[in-house]
This record gives C-alpha cells, sequence and structure tokens, in this order.
C-alpha cells in the first residue's frame, strides 16, 4: 500500500514520512524504506521515527527533521 501511494504521486519512497497510529502501520512504512510518525491511541508501543500523543504535537518542521536524517536502513 505504502509503495502504490508513492508511485501514484510520482515520490521516490525515501522522501515519503508516514503518520500512522497503529504497530502494523508503523511496520509497513518502515519497511517500505520511509520514515514514520506514530500517533498513540491505545494500540501499544509504536516503534516509529517520531512517537507524539496527538497530531497537534506534531512540531512544525517534524517532516523535515525527519527525511534529513537519511534513508531507512
Amino acid at each position: 500500500v505504502f509503495f502504490a501511494t508513492a508511485a501514484a504521486v510520482g515520490a521516490d519512497p525515501a522522501r515519503c514520512v508516514v503518520v500512522e497510529d497503529a504497530p502494523a502501520g508503523v511496520e509497513g512504512g518502515g519497511r517500505a524504506g520511509m520514515r514514520t510518525v506514530g500517533v498513540r491511541s491505545g494500540h501499544g508501543e509504536l516503534d516509529a521515527d517520531l512517537v507524539v500523543d496527538s497530531l497537534a504535537d506534531l512540531p512544525a518542521d517534524a517532516f523535515d527533521r525527519l527525511l534529513a536524517i537519511g534513508p531507512v536502513r
């Protein structure tokens, strides 16, 4: 799903950020080579590059900072 979405908009997966509230979604984004933001919602631990309690807590420059880290390994 993440690869198909990136392809549909002509984006390199390494330049994408996935925002998810479920562990499976965070894992899928990471496996697709994308940076991940996990939003806590009661699904348990999120192994994301950045975890926030709500989207309101997401810093304005979060995506820029995540993409500056470089590709997911």
